[in-house]
């Protein structure tokens, strides 16, 4: 956390011992940085990878897979079936597969935000029509296991859910 102010009294009296927990030295006022959760797809059709090529910063211009932030209230689930359509025009029905979940860090203006990235894996029977958001995305591709090798992601996380889907035989 780079501000060092309190919320509650305004002074510059924040300190913490274990960067997630800090507290007011003149107040006792307490806040926490907690982790924001974050998904992600393995949607594989035909035995390739959908990977998205990210429209704006962190990371534009770069590849990675869909997803994003889970919204208050939502199910890991729904934040991913929510960020598909958004992102791509994709209703996603088919049955969403557990792969793994990933420490990030999502560096956004001037914070890093800490996050702990959980991913899915869907099997398509059809290859979908797309409806790209162009501000989240400017491009997207299918890439066969043999393109992915040594492809690098725009995250470090995404990537670990890439390895292990390629590593796992599916």
């Amino acid at each position: 956390m780079s501000q060092h102010y309190c919320p509650r009294c305004g002074q510059s009296a924040l300190t913490s011992k274990d960067n997630n927990c800090y507290q007011c030295s003149k107040c006792d006022f307490e806040v926490f940085r907690n982790v924001a959760a974050a998904v992600g797809a393995v949607l594989v059709y035909n035995q390739s990878v959908l990977l998205l090529k990210r429209g704006k910063a962190p990371s534009a211009g770069e590849w990675d897979l869909p997803g994003g932030f889970v919204n208050p209230n939502e199910s890991a689930e729904q934040a991913l079936r929510r960020e598909m359509l958004e992102e791509t025009g994709i209703t996603l029905t088919t049955p969403l597969r557990y792969l793994g979940a990933w420490p990030n860090q999502y560096p956004y203006k001037s914070l890093v935000y800490p996050t702990m990235d959980i991913f899915f894996v869907t099997e398509l029977s059809e290859l979908p029509d797309f409806t790209l958001d162009k501000d989240e995305v400017s491009a997207y591709q299918w890439f066969n296991k043999d393109a992915c090798q040594g492809l690098a992601l725009a995250f470090p996380s995404a990537q670990h859910a890439l390895n292990t889907w390629l590593n796992s035989g599916e």
